[in-house]
């Protein structure tokens, strides 16, 4: 009893040296996460979201509400901006139809042009930025697709590419529709998008522009950038700001999405559901947090590591074993947009392989890095374009290495004897579909013929005839115009007297004249044209009428004699 009573304090003891040791042991790694904590700036926005995002990074300097799905009102036309400088030339003509001037919300914003006008591609895109004119952006979508819907397929295409996935945009101006809606967290990557063109760049760099000469402004007209922290003439100006796009809805508040650029550094800021001139306010705010609190770090060997990520897309059956870790690379320079001062220790990072459309046939991969859950990076992993990649439909499919080259060279050659196969029947059948055609109107002419009593010489000597006549008359058509041109020149010589206006009367009753009796003939011809016809069936009737006589005859005596039997 008392050994047994000693064993138990001795476990006892043991237990508790134990749990001293562990905490003892264990505090460094406690204080470890705690440093590996990031301090993310932060700030109070009136908007009911916002963002503030690294453009060449991708990284989240600052959110609120990013992902929820508002509407845009008209920064939708940065998107729309987009769209027409990747499918159209600036010095195309944009002819504006009615539809494109109406359709239109009364009173909402436009540069006063008529249905009608002609534009470039270039003055309606100023408009479009700079005064927000909506029916450039009608013009523009129906220029580029056809239609407004259309344009808005290659606007959802667009986005999906970039990475957008709250959005769906129905219109190119931003009005409001019930299944027209975006996030912040989306019109940051539209952003980002449009800093890396420089053409929209160079649009947004003018403070003004002078449209030319349309149906309303014959003298023209000139448009001003609505974005305030663009304008030097304003208190809301920021030197750091290089482009940007205002919008308002009585639904969607006041919307602004500004690119801004510093040491280098680009920005991309947007607040939604905001309010007039807080966004402008909420903008500054959202700018000097990522300038001042924030910066771009080079990422660690122990955060991209390439042989760790080869071994990482083999075991994931993206690329076979021969790849190489020096087959593995992402273009330029991978940053982390952290705070500053702040340590990689603990970022974590997560590997992509649902790419969007457009990426290279090089890009295997997208890396995302992770710092408490918030993006703060984000690249295109590539290979080189010898390495082989393994094809499989689902996860779990078999691995199949398939050399590029030759799958090209397969379908290429299937193709090339399809298109030879369908070629060929297809030329064939049109020979056979000619031949039977023209065997059925010659057959038809020669019923037709038959059925007049006509033969097949005399009704080519007729449509001969009428074919001599018929090029006659166009050469005295002809001799009719020439002197009737002839005429009226020698009367605008003298232009203005009363002789010239009696000579013009002249010219033009002769010319009267000469159609009447060019008509009188037509129909003279045409008469005589009928009458041999008729002649010609005629003379054929005319000898046919003793043969048929000849058989009358014949019949009666048969039927005589047929009598006189039947009597006997």
């Amino acid at each position: 009893m008392i050994q047994s009573q000693s064993g138990g304090w001795r476990r006892v003891c043991a237990t508790v040296l134990m749990t001293l040791l562990i905490c003892t042991l264990g505090a460094p790694l406690f204080s470890l996460r705690a440093e590996a904590a990031w301090n993310f700036p932060s700030t109070e926005l009136t908007a009911g979201a916002g963002i503030v995002m690294d453009a060449d990074t991708s990284g989240i300097l600052f959110q609120k509400n990013m992902h929820e799905k508002l509407p845009p009102a008209s920064i939708t036309k940065v998107l729309t901006a987009l769209v027409v400088l990747e499918n159209c030339d600036l010095d195309e003509k944009v002819t504006f139809s009615h539809d494109d001037v109406y359709n239109v919300d009364s009173g909402s914003s436009n540069a006063q042009i008529e249905e009608g006008d002609v534009l470039t591609v270039r003055d309606c895109l100023y408009a479009l930025l700079l005064k927000s004119a909506n029916e450039c952006a009608n013009a523009l979508a129906c220029h580029v697709a056809g239609s407004r819907e259309g344009f808005a397929d290659l606007m959802n295409a667009e986005a999906a590419r970039l990475g957008c996935q709250d959005s769906h945009f129905s219109n190119p101006s931003g009005l409001y529709a019930e299944d027209h809606y975006t996030s912040a967290y989306d019109m940051a990557l539209i952003g980002a998008a449009a800093m890396e063109n420089p053409d929209f760049l160079e649009i947004e760099s003018h403070s003004s522009y002078k449209l030319p000469a349309t149906t309303r402004n014959p003298g023209g007209k000139t448009v001003y950038m609505e974005h305030k922290m663009l304008r030097s003439d304003t208190a809301y100006y920021d030197a750091r700001v290089v482009a940007g796009k205002t919008g308002y809805t009585k639904l969607a508040g006041n919307t602004l999405i500004t690119m801004a650029e510093q040491d280098g550094r680009k920005l991309v800021a947007v607040v939604l559901q905001d309010k007039n001139p807080a966004h402008y306010i909420d903008t500054k705010a959202l700018l000097d947090l990522g300038f001042n609190q924030t910066e771009n770090q080079p990422v660690s060997d122990a955060l991209f590591n390439q042989e760790e990520l080869r071994n990482r897309f083999v075991a994931d059956t993206i690329v076979d074993d021969k790849c190489r870790t020096s087959d593995i690379h992402v273009e330029g320079d991978v940053l982390l947009s952290l705070p500053k001062g702040a340590s990689q220790d603990g970022i974590t990072y997560k590997l992509n392989y649902n790419l969007p459309s457009g990426v290279s046939a090089q890009t295997i991969a997208q890396i995302e890095y992770l710092a408490d859950g918030m993006p703060v990076g984000r690249y295109f992993i590539q290979k080189e374009p010898t390495i082989e990649v393994i094809l499989h439909e689902t996860p779990t499919s078999t691995k199949v290495a398939v050399a590029t080259s030759v799958s090209v060279l397969t379908i290429v050659a299937v193709m090339a004897f399809f298109i030879l196969g369908s070629g060929t029947a297809v030329g064939l059948k049109n020979v056979h579909d000619d031949r039977k055609l023209s065997r059925r109107m010659h057959e038809k002419r020669a019923k037709r013929l038959e059925e007049m009593e006509m033969s097949e010489e005399e009704f080519l000597a007729l449509v001969e005839r009428r074919r001599a006549r018929k090029e006659q008359r166009g050469a005295d058509g002809q001799n009719i115009r020439g002197s009737e041109a002839a005429q009226v020149d020698r009367t605008r010589s003298s232009h203005g007297s009363a002789t010239a206006q009696g000579e013009l009367l002249a010219a033009r009753t002769e010319a009267t004249h000469l159609r009447t009796k060019q008509l009188n003939r037509i129909h003279e011809e045409d008469a005589a044209l009928r009458s041999e016809l008729h002649t010609a069936q005629q003379d054929r009737q005319t000898d046919a009428v003793p043969h048929r006589a000849q058989r009358g005859r014949s019949r009666g005596r048969n039927t005589s004699a047929d009598t006189r039997r039947r009597h006997l």
